[in-house]
């Protein structure tokens, strides 16, 4: 399997490539992170986040404010509403719903409004490593910061553990864990033969979620999953690529603005290579939720992604 290193312009590719020194720094730090976190006997916290930076809360922490989306998952699975959100999937039913007290964070990604964090007087902020570090030195202005940066499902598991041991909720987290675990093994006794792609972008801007993603890691937990993430976990690919592999099954992701709903196989029909790919013949390039599959990344997003995938792969 070759590398996908062709250019793109693509919003998730340019935040995968943000994103990947920190994931390399993350697993330099995963044995000292198992060690180092900890609750000490006067109710202090100790965690180290996924950029080596060690954070101690005095208590646990209960006003929450997510610049991504994975902290909104995680604080769902323990029964805590964050006090303000920057994803609107947030406001989802399937997460807070429209009416929940929650203040949106403005700003452009990895330049969120500080003011908007502020004002939402959060006893912790958790952000994405590798996109929010220049972020760090405002935000603690008002609270200690933590960024996450997952490589693969497993990660989002431990991280939905560390969000128990600082809210107090490692009951709730521990259980959620333990559930999600449970799910992906009872998938894995049932894996397909087929060959899957995750697929992200518009044409000539095209990204794969490479094994090194949540995303790409649980794809490959039950079914075979060739993407491999050469120096870019977010690889970008082309149609020629996609169809040196031939994978038997597509889940696309359209990146859409305004009233732009078209699919990503509808804007890719018009390229001679794609009709010949057999996901393409056999119509099974599946549309899938560009917000639950791209900026999810927690377990209540990675469940949804888990039933899409087993549904489409039991129909084989």
């Amino acid at each position: 399997m070759r590398k996908f290193i062709d250019s793109s312009t693509s919003s998730r590719a340019t935040a995968g490539r943000l994103v990947i020194a920190a994931s390399a720094l993350a697993l330099l730090f995963t044995t000292a992170c198992g060690a180092d976190d900890k609750e000490s006997s006067t109710g202090a916290i100790t965690v180290t986040d996924a950029t080596g930076t060690t954070l101690t809360l005095d208590a646990h922490a209960d006003r929450i404010a997510c610049l991504t989306m994975m902290c909104v998952d995680a604080l769902k699975e323990v029964g805590i509403t964050p006090v303000a959100y920057r994803e609107d999937l947030a406001t989802d039913d399937r997460f807070f719903g429209p009416d929940a007290d929650m203040r949106k964070i403005t700003g452009g990604f990895g330049e969120e409004n500080i003011e908007d964090i502020a004002l939402s007087e959060p006893d912790l902020v958790i952000g994405l490593g590798g996109v929010r570090d220049g972020l760090r030195a405002a935000v603690e202005e008002s609270a200690p910061m933590y960024l996450v940066n997952p490589a693969s499902w497993q990660d989002s598991v431990e991280f939905l553990r560390t969000v128990g041991q600082l809210t107090g909720r490692q009951a709730e987290a521990d259980a959620a864990a333990q559930s999600f675990v449970e799910r992906v093994e009872a998938a894995k006794t049932n894996r397909s033969e087929l060959t899957t792609l995750s697929m992200y972008g518009e044409p000539g801007s095209l990204g794969v979620d490479s094994v090194e993603t949540p995303v790409g890691s649980l794809l490959a937990e039950v079914s075979d999953y060739p993407w491999q993430a050469g120096t870019d976990a977010f690889a970008t690919v082309s149609v020629e690529q996609i169809a040196s592999v031939d994978p038997d099954v597509v889940f696309a992701q359209a990146f859409s603005s305004g009233d732009d709903s078209e699919s990503l196989s509808a804007r890719l029909a018009s390229n001679p290579v794609w009709p010949l790919i057999s996901a393409a013949r056999s119509g099974r390039v599946v549309e899938v939720e560009a917000s639950v599959w791209a900026t999810g990344r927690g377990t209540v997003s990675l469940s949804i992604v888990l039933d899409t995938v087993t549904d489409e792969l039991a129909g084989a």
